[in-house]
This record gives structure tokens, C-alpha cells and sequence, in this order.
């Protein structure tokens, strides 16, 4: 059951950052913008949008990536986005964000398939080290670099973003499922 339960709030959480782009199409969701930026910046040019022409849907991002630092009122303000004459609107959470909680339901659907549900062993830290490296060091020289603590201007891309945190994401499953079953086998026994 507590296995389900993590899979079905990640299941929840993806497809919202996927429904909410998705739904604009039809109508104002600012509503559901404004609650998902208790936990994200939502950056227009640190998200990804979702783009449709009527016949079909894709994500792209929602500004050219080209390593300039924006930090406008309008970057973290605007939803709507029209490129090329296609409109696309963002997901409610950034690129990297989306890739931490994608890759978190990903890593927890590949559970089951690497290692048994019930066990409640937890592997060496290390490995969720190594994971949270790359986005450590994607988004600590950004945040650097954007406080002008840096000599240098870094403004990491779309991609390395999704990539770092599905990386992130992933590997956290593999920690978070067997601690959640322990935490709640636990408190069966007691």
C-alpha cells in the first residue's frame, strides 16, 4: 500500500505539470499556477512549455536557451508564450523540477523490476550522493553566478537542467521507497 501510495502521488504530481499547460488551452489555470509557485520559481526561461497548433501537443522550451540570464519581472510572471506563431503555455514547475518528480515516478515504476518491494534495506549513501552531485554543481554555480558572487555568468540550459534533476530523481526513489516501507513496517510491529 505504501508503495502504491508513492507511485500514485508521483503519478498525481506528473501528470498535474503536464494538465495544467494542457488545460490553458481552454481556459485561465491561474489558480493552479499560483499553487504550484509555493514550490517553484516557475522561470520562463527555465521551464518548459507545452506547445499545441490544434492538431497535436509537444513540449519545448518556453525561451531560446542560449545562456543569458533573464530576471525579469515577465520571466516569472508570464505563462503564454507564442513561438513562431505557436502558442505554448509552462508547466506550472521548472525543467529541472519536472525532471525530479518524472524520474521519481519513473525510478519508482523500475523499483519492483531491480529489487524486491518489502526490502527495507537502504543501500549506501554514496550512490545518492553521487546522483545529487551534478545538480548540486548545475544549480549552486547558477544561483552563484546569478548573485554575482562568481566572476562569471552561468545559466545552465534546459536540458542539463531535466537531466540533473531526473538523475536526482531517479536515484532518490531507490531511497525513498524502502525508508518509506521500513518507516510504516515499523510502526505495524510496534
Amino acid at each position: 500500500m505504501i508503495y502504491g501510495a508513492y507511485v500514485l502521488f508521483f503519478a498525481v504530481l506528473t501528470g498535474l505539470l503536464i494538465g495544467v499547460p494542457l488545460l490553458s488551452f481552454g481556459g485561465d489555470q491561474t489558480a493552479l499556477y499560483n499553487a504550484f509557485a509555493y514550490t517553484c520559481h516557475q522561470k520562463l526561461s527555465r521551464s518548459l512549455c507545452v506547445f499545441g497548433d490544434g492538431m497535436s501537443y509537444w513540449l519545448g522550451d518556453c525561451t531560446a536557451q542560449n545562456g543569458t540570464l533573464v530576471n525579469t519581472v515577465a520571466d516569472r510572471t508570464g505563462i503564454k508564450v507564442v513561438m513562431d506563431g505557436i502558442t505554448g503555455y509552462k508547466m506550472p514547475a521548472c525543467s529541472r523540477d519536472f525532471g525530479i518528480y518524472g524520474a521519481m515516478l519513473f525510478g519508482a515504476l523500475v523499483y519492483p523490476l531491480v529489487r524486491n518491494i518489502k526490502d527495507t534495506r537502504v543501500w549506501p549513501a554514496i550512490w545518492l550522493i553521487a546522483a545529487l552531485v551534478p545538480i548540486g554543481l548545475d544549480g549552486g554555480i547558477q544561483l552563484l553566478s546569478e548573485t554575482g558572487a562568481l566572476p562569471f555568468v552561468y545559466e545552465s540550459s534546459n536540458a542539463m537542467r531535466l537531466f540533473t534533476g531526473a538523475l536526482a530523481g531517479a536515484v532518490a526513489s531507490f531511497y525513498a521507497i524502502p525508508l518509506l516501507m521500513s518507516m510504516f513496517d515499523a510502526g505495524k510491529k510496534s
